[in-house]
């Protein structure tokens, strides 16, 4: 059974986090995976990254759970565009100002990797295309594992 996190937490794709390009998110497998926490402190962008842009840091607000299943709205919890949200009205993920249209994110849990659906229906999964994060209507769910900024843990 899938964990809600309440703590800030990294995505990633194998061991590629999501990081910040620009206003999108993106899996940059040129750069640094992890930094040193205790240095600068949490939500630090200096403590979160090596080489390559900032990893994208985020909090689960106003979620809930459903049958195993987790859901809420991720907010930008690291200092590169901390408070601002997640959300894909066209497709790409990228960050914005105000939740107001933002979609609520579920987290699937299949054993060993979640699932991300974007929609109360969960109509939309998260996909990686050419490095980009995408939630893409009629595709094949990516597989994604999720960090916690205090265990480092894969799920």
């Amino acid at each position: 059974m899938g964990i809600r996190r309440t703590d800030m937490f990294a995505i990633y794709d194998g061991h590629e986090a999501a990081r910040f390009e620009g206003k999108w998110i993106a899996f940059d497998p040129s750069a640094g995976a992890s930094g040193d926490v205790a240095k600068s402190g949490a939500g630090s962008t200096t403590a979160m990254t090596l080489t390559g842009a900032p990893a994208l840091w985020v909090k689960c607000i106003d979620g809930w759970e459903e049958n195993g299943d987790w859901a809420g709205y991720l907010q930008v919890a690291c200092e590169h565009e901390k408070g601002k949200w997640i959300d894909s009205d066209d497709g790409w993920v990228k960050t914005v100002t105000s939740r107001d249209k933002c979609e609520p994110v579920w987290f699937v849990d299949k054993g060993d990797h979640y699932e991300l659906w974007q929609g109360r229906t969960r109509r939309r999964p998260l996909t990686r295309e050419k490095n980009y994060l995408r939630f893409n209507l009629g595709a094949t769910p990516g597989r994604f594992v999720l960090r916690d900024l205090v265990d480092r843990g894969h799920r």
